[in-house]
């Protein structure tokens, strides 16, 4: 809320009108306090003296108590107004379970409100206001996103929720969550059979999670694949794949930029290769494996370095592969899966970005393909993929597989949480922060 330029110069009133709010869409309160805080250091002189009141907008005991103490506390402007001081005092028993005696809600002559429809009951000082404001109802979910439908799944609660209705998304698009906690699509097999001239499409969305309705981008110039998004300094990346027309391997690298609404060519990859694992951290983004124009798989790991605009080769797996589940986990890269020159693979392996280096880890419990791994809450987690199955005429063939599961960090080992998940069959999955206030469950 305090990053918007104008913010610092609004008036004394308007400042307590947003601050006051129970919408206002905030994580934390610490939050609301750091911008008041901020606000009022822009012009000492003027706006210390409404401390006093932006203090009664504030809910204190949302905080951490620690946070209040190193923070709140030892703040200059606070410890040098003896009101402030009174008010902290205040707080600071209130978070030692003494709360003051309440005063009545008044009505408008004055008088004690009896059997009122509204407010009829004590009411503490603002400070102390413990009510959760709108944004506080965010929490983590895993967002996967079909043809049909977004559907925001908690795999604390097992529990499911409508995010949004997906007609216009095609299967086999790529999505991906930004830093900012935006979710973007791009791609999928779309045929436009009323433009003859450019029949194959890859179209780009971005879902505004507070209406649920997908916002139409400028498509990918070139339609294409089997490629992997990235992104850094809030531009994004689509890393190589195939072209859907002549079916070929691609290197290029297009860059989209969001305040521009346009798309460019970027540093093209060192490699064609489609079927690729694309990750972003640190402001680099990392592609991983993926199979050649000669359909052989291959180990690469490259790092593209966007401000140098320069791609660089770093140690490659110990596996080669293609199709498979990737994630930044605690700051290293995961891989798990997919498909080799033998076939499905259940193989998985860890990258240390510090050391540049490769370990084999736990193997996940069944050869697949086309896994989602995500890492969420803090967690990791698989969903879907494909397997080889065994049909009634006792032949394998390969079959989706809509489970989940949750990699155990404290025994290394895969956990099974969810046998089917229908909502997982043919959706992209990635970690996204969204609010319960605005999601219907399933």
């Amino acid at each position: 809320m305090s990053k918007q330029e104008d913010f610092i110069e609004l008036a004394s009133h308007e400042l307590m009108t947003i601050i006051a709010n129970d919408s206002l869409n905030v994580e934390k309160e610490e939050i609301v306090f750091e911008a008041v805080m901020k606000w009022a250091k822009h012009d000492k002189q003027n706006r210390v003296k409404s401390l006093n009141e932006a203090f009664e907008c504030i809910r204190f005991r949302l905080m951490p108590e620690k946070y209040f103490k190193e923070h709140v506390e030892k703040d200059d402007l606070i410890k040098a107004n003896p009101d402030l001081l009174k008010t902290v005092q205040v707080i600071k028993d209130a978070f030692a379970g003494k709360l003051p005696e309440a005063g009545k809600k008044k009505d408008e002559s004055g008088e004690g409100v009896v059997n009122g429809d509204v407010g009829d009951e004590d009411l503490l000082p603002g400070y102390l206001n413990d009510i959760p404001r709108y944004g506080m109802f965010v929490k983590d979910f895993v967002l996967m996103i079909s043809d049909t439908v977004a559907v925001a799944y908690d795999p604390n609660a097992n529990e499911c929720y409508l995010a949004a209705m997906t007609e216009q998304i095609p299967r086999n698009h790529v999505s991906m969550i930004s830093k900012k906690n935006q979710v973007y699509v791009i791609g999928g097999l779309f045929v436009d059979e009323e433009n003859e001239k450019i029949p194959l499409q890859s179209y780009f969305y971005q879902l505004e999670s507070l209406t649920g309705e997908w916002i139409a981008l400028p498509p990918l110039p070139s339609p294409r694949c089997l490629f992997g998004m990235g992104e850094n300094d809030n531009l994004i990346y689509a890393v190589g794949g195939k072209d859907l027309q002549t079916e070929e391997a691609l290197d290029s690298v297009l860059c989209y930029d969001p305040e521009s609404l346009k798309w460019s060519e970027s540093k093209k990859l060192p490699t064609k290769v489609h079927g690729h694992s694309v990750v972003s951290h640190n402001g680099l983004v990392y592609s991983i494996g993926g199979k050649t124009d000669d359909k052989k798989t291959i180990n690469k790991l490259l790092v593209y370095n966007c401000k140098k605009s320069e791609w660089k080769e770093l140690a490659p797996m110990k596996s080669a592969r293609a199709m498979f589940g990737a994630a930044v986990h605690n700051g290293k890269i995961i891989v798990v899966g997919g498909v080799n020159e033998e076939g499905l693979t259940a193989a998985s392996e860890v990258y240390d970005i510090a050391t540049n280096k490769w370990e084999a880890t736990t193997e996940f419990p069944q050869e697949r393909s086309s896994i989602n791994l995500i890492s969420s809450g803090g967690s990791l987690y698989a969903i879907g993929g494909f397997a080889m199955v065994q049909l009634e005429n006792k032949e394998f063939a390969p079959s989706e597989v809509p489970d989940v599961w949750k990699f155990e960090e404290d025994k290394k080992e895969w956990a099974g949480i969810l046998r089917e998940l229908p909502y997982a069959s043919g959706a992209s999955c990635l970690s996204t922060r969204l609010n319960m206030f605005k999601l219907t469950k399933l």
